[in-house]
């Protein structure tokens, strides 16, 4: 993966968003949760804070039965509960929001209008209060994009894969009108978006899988790259070539008539009948 230093100055000065090493906010007016992954969050927020003050997204639109499921916004109240939150954010189970005088229900009413984001296969769920959402889409984002998601926010903070981001806007976005302009219109993702969280993710997995077995990053990157030319369906399908690579001892990538063999002679398209044939080529070669 590029050096995330690299990426933050040029992300931040054509969409805003950057990656960073600073510590992440802690005096943030709210904070927003992805219930879905973390359903205990509203019993700790009564633990935390006897009268909460908080609002459900989802309770204002049409997933209102999806509600115990989807985001909750919170604007802590005590000290006890403003720490919980700020560890949470540190923690990746969080986003910090941030915007001077905004009243709960301007932040709700704005998460609202971006529970459903237009993509190239229709609209869907988005799942914006999920730390890894912005923090594998947001190098991604157009400045236009970013001013949609920001809406009347100053900013955003989160962290995914243990890496600290930030949505924010600049000085002359945020005194202009131009975000208000963009808050009308539903958020819009494209094909280059989707594609660039596949290759986040697929780069984290990377890294994840080439630590774990004392490998060269770039090997198991371009590992990645030639199981997917071979057919890898999915993730799984990554890792499970992956390992079978690292089990046979494996330590570089495949050459091109490696590759050339196993695309004739397997005996159909299906990834298991590739396993196979990566199995057999490899265990060819051992004493080689």
């Amino acid at each position: 993966m590029k050096d995330s230093t690299a990426l933050s100055h040029k992300a931040h000065s054509t969409t805003s968003f950057y990656h960073h090493k600073a510590s992440l906010h802690a005096d943030s007016c709210c904070y927003l949760v992805d219930q879905a992954k973390h359903p205990e969050v509203l019993r700790l927020l009564f633990e935390h804070d006897p009268a909460p003050v908080y609002d459900l997204p989802y309770v204002h639109s049409e997933y209102r039965e999806q509600a115990s499921d989807g985001p909750l916004v919170i604007k802590p109240t005590t000290s006890r509960s403003a720490e919980w939150l700020h560890n949470w954010l540190t923690e990746g189970k969080a986003l910090a929001l941030n915007g001077p005088q905004l009243a709960l229900e301007e932040i709700r009413d704005h998460l609202v209008s971006l529970n459903t984001v237009r993509a190239p296969h229709g609209d869907s769920l988005f799942r914006y209060a999920d730390p890894a959402t912005l923090g594998s889409l947001g190098i991604s984002l157009s400045n236009q994009q970013c001013l949609r998601v920001l809406g009347p926010l100053a900013s955003l903070h989160g962290c995914y894969a243990g890496a600290n981001w930030s949505l924010a806007k600049n000085e002359a976005e945020e005194a202009s009108s131009e975000s208000n302009k963009f808050c009308s219109r539903p958020l819009l993702l494209t094909k280059e978006n989707l594609a660039a969280v596949e290759r986040y993710r697929h780069q984290l997995l990377a890294n994840a899988l080439a630590a774990n077995n004392e490998l060269d990053e770039e090997v198991v990157s371009c590992w990645f790259q030639q199981l997917i030319t071979l057919g890898a369906p999915d993730e799984q399908a990554l890792v499970e070539g992956s390992l079978l690579l690292v089990t046979r001892g494996f330590s570089r990538e495949l050459s091109d008539d490696e590759l050339t063999t196993i695309c004739n002679t397997r005996h159909g398209a299906c990834w298991s009948d590739t396993l196979e044939m990566l199995a057999t080529l490899v265990h060819s070669q051992e004493g080689t």
